[in-house]
């Protein structure tokens, strides 16, 4: 019989009955590292723990893992990161949204987890990264956090860029001009004080900073 006559959907998984489903699951998650993760998550949340506090310590184990990974295994955990991502921008953001800034730029920090453990070019994992950007820019407005402290940290992401995880955040900032504008002030003020402060315009921090002004004029004048 063909999988065309058997589509695994959710309709179809939730006639095989919960313990049935769930015993396959428990298989399942012995050799797939990325479902056991999703399910710690969703049992803790089940449990009634903090989603903020389960949503750590998923980022945290998922920031464990050291083995090489191939082009389906990237596009696997590109999946498991996009959900994290979601979770922080939904449900942290609605439950805890004063957590979700301080867990968003956790979120980031995972990007070598990936990148280092891979020779593929991992253009999904890129786009969650994409994605994550305006989420950051999101939840630190909903937060109320202060325009000199995102300011100050975004200055230290797209210095220390290693990956491309920030490669959209200043185009997120500058979207954010018609209705959060102190944000995309303050971080032009912070990055023309930062160019005056340091020794020489060739410095590989000058010129990435003199590239994130150029974009975040012309970004926010449009």
């Amino acid at each position: 019989m063909s999988k065309d006559e058997n589509p695994i959907d959710a309709k179809a998984l939730a006639a095989i009955g919960p313990e049935r489903l769930a015993t396959l699951l428990a298989g399942a998650v012995m050799t797939n590292p990325c479902m056991r993760r999703r399910l710690q998550f969703e049992l803790s949340a089940q449990k009634g723990e903090s989603v903020a506090v389960a949503v750590r310590q998923w980022i945290s184990d998922f920031g464990t893992q050291t083995s090489f990974l191939d082009a389906e295994q990237v596009r696997e955990l590109a999946e498991e990161l996009d959900a994290i991502r979601v979770t922080i921008a939904s449900n942290v953001s609605r439950a805890a949204p004063d957590l979700a800034p301080d867990l968003m730029w956790q979120f980031f920090s995972t990007a070598g987890t990936i990148f280092e453990r891979t020779t593929e070019e991992g253009w999904e994992v890129s786009c969650v990264f994409d994605e994550a950007c305006s989420d950051l820019v999101q939840v630190s407005v909903d937060a109320d956090v202060e325009p000199v402290e995102l300011a100050t940290k975004v200055v230290a992401a797209i210095i220390s860029d290693q990956y491309g995880e920030y490669g959209a955040l200043i185009r997120a900032i500058a979207s954010a001009q018609p209705w959060a504008p102190a944000y995309v002030s303050e971080l032009k003020v912070l990055v023309k004080r930062l160019l005056k402060e340091l020794p020489g315009p060739n410095s590989e921090r000058s010129r990435n900073l003199q590239r994130a002004l150029q974009e975040l004029d012309s970004l926010s004048a449009t």
